[in-house]
């Protein structure tokens, strides 16, 4: 069935629920659920041992669950069936590991042919690919001698080759410099609404600029699901900068807590960080750079500070920290 007519009969690409799984008495997932929008770039978050990589073996059928039910593509996952979903999918592990003896081209050719990709087809994606991830002057060269870098890269062009309908990538560019992770993500971005991405990452900043949606998990248990947009609204810190004279820096602070909309002041150097009450920040904006003025001060920056995932993710974690739990 062309992947269109399947877009359309099946709303979601992966549905988890109430997934669980130990190891020994060590519970590596309990009562997970979360489901992954077709077309969408989501976002899999957490810290190192949340679970991440167990959850997404599970999902490709690596290891069996304890509990809970998985669907992929719209099809039940059943532990030691083969699934047809299979043909529509493709994972890249967070360490990519070739024959070290065959060169790059040879492995690129190695999943064309897996996949039976017409061989011009394939060729026509290869050059393209090669050209795009920096490989072309190692092709002919054997991935053994490769960086882990360059394997990253390469893993990546292994799994675009196929044009996949949904990509499974575990942490896909954690071993990339910045100009590298920029091209993956550039790539990623524009997969959005032809392809489903699912991918773990520790490197938020990323997962910022591409996810439309994140799942967040810890020690785990699901913390969090929801749209960035509105994950970021939700945990947004309603906090101004504010930049003046260093001789008025204490004066200033004095005059910022008498404004009631204001709930903490913090100072650095000579810049003041005023967090809002919740929903307070254009009330407390008004009033605030007025009263500096009207008191003598000299305000030479007044900008929002805009939260940005990263500080989204740690107010996540600490408000679902257990009760007597130290950082």
């Amino acid at each position: 069935m062309p992947a269109g007519e399947r877009n359309k009969i099946r709303g979601y690409a992966i549905e988890v629920s109430g997934l669980s799984k130990s190891f020994g008495s060590q519970a590596a997932l309990s009562e997970v659920h979360f489901r992954v929008q077709r077309g969408s770039v989501h976002g899999f978050l957490g810290p190192n041992g949340a679970g991440k990589t167990t959850a997404i073996k599970i999902i490709l059928g690596l290891i069996a669950a304890d509990s809970g039910q998985v669907k992929v593509l719209g099809e039940p996952l059943i532990f030691g069936r083969r699934h047809n979903y299979l043909q529509y999918l493709n994972y890249l592990p967070q360490d990519p590991v070739f024959p070290e003896g065959l060169t790059g081209k040879e492995v690129l050719f190695l999943v064309a042919d897996v996949y039976r990709i017409d061989r011009h087809k394939s060729r026509l994606r290869m050059d393209r690919l090669l050209e795009h991830f920096d490989l072309q002057a190692a092709a002919n060269r054997r991935v053994g001698v490769y960086s882990r870098g360059m394997q990253q890269r390469l893993g990546l062009a292994a799994v675009l080759l196929t044009e996949p309908e949904l990509l499974i990538l575990d942490e896909p560019v954690s071993a990339l410099d910045p100009d590298g992770r920029r091209k993956v993500l550039d790539i990623i971005n524009r997969l959005k609404g032809r392809a489903t991405v699912f991918f773990s990452s520790h490197i938020l900043a990323d997962v910022e600029r591409v996810c439309d949606h994140v799942t967040i998990i810890n020690s785990g248990r699901k913390l969090l699901d929801a749209e960035t947009s509105d994950l970021l609204a939700r945990y947004a810190i309603e906090q101004y900068i504010i930049t003046v004279n260093p001789e008025h820096l204490n004066r200033a602070a004095g005059l910022i807590r008498q404004n009631r909309h204001v709930r903490q002041v913090n100072s650095h150097f000579n810049q003041l960080f005023v967090a809002s009450e919740p929903g307070q920040s254009s009330a407390m904006a008004e009033k605030l750079l007025a009263d500096l003025v009207r008191g003598g001060i000299t305000v030479t920056e007044f900008m929002p500070n805009r939260t940005n995932l990263e500080a989204a993710f740690f107010r996540v974690v600490e408000e679902h920290r257990p009760a007597g739990q130290t950082k």
